[in-house]
């Protein structure tokens, strides 16, 4: 009996410790988080790229007495015309991808190349007011006029545009192929390129 009446005091303990055991009640109110994010392809959109350029090449008559060449002073004289232009994809206005091509007229060679390239534009602020860009493509060019003649295309640009997204570059572009004693076609051109970014 007195056994059973143990059994009982600490049954009765045991729940008694249970039920005045104290209990903590947290209550948590919802925090709206007012810090905007921008990710890197929240600003992404359409964009394009046209650009106008003049391959240079070196004078051979720099430097000669003859009276009757006017081109005779200058290191570098024009030697064609080049219109290039593309439309891809920009995130936040500095990176962007695109597909592009176009015509190189070259006159010393007496080439007509038609490019078709990918290219990747890098384009980081300088300050408010202009940007600093870099854009290289590789692609493939096309000799017009010369068969089947072609080659892999290079393009490495570099320059400076202002807020209006019109700026003016060097590049230096390399077809791939060979003409007469040339292994290999290429130009150094100097040009003027207008962005738009959607």
């Amino acid at each position: 009996m007195k056994f059973l009446q143990l059994n009982r005091l600490l049954l009765v303990l045991l729940l008694t410790g249970f039920y005045s055991h104290a209990q903590t009640v947290f209550v948590t109110a919802e925090i709206k988080d007012t810090k905007e994010k921008n990710g890197f392809f929240d600003s992404a959109g359409a964009f394009s790229n046209f650009s106008l350029s003049v391959p240079f090449r070196g004078n051979p008559e720099y430097g000669t007495n003859d009276p009757n060449d006017t081109n005779k002073g200058t290191w570098f004289i024009p030697d064609g015309i080049s219109f290039q232009g593309g439309f891809g994809v920009h995130a936040t206005e500095t990176f962007a991808l695109s597909i592009n091509t176009g015509i190189d007229g070259l006159i010393t060679p007496k080439l007509v190349a038609v490019p078709v390239y990918g290219s990747l534009l890098i384009n980081p602020a300088i300050n408010d007011d202009s940007t600093l860009f870099l854009q290289i493509g590789v692609g493939r060019a096309f000799a017009i006029g010369r068969g089947d003649l072609s080659g892999v295309y290079q393009k490495y640009r570099l320059g400076a545009s202002d807020s209006g997204n019109t700026g003016i570059f060097i590049e230096l572009n390399f077809y791939g192929f060979g003409l007469y004693d040339i292994r290999q076609v290429s130009s150094i051109n100097i040009g003027i390129s207008i962005f738009n970014f959607n």
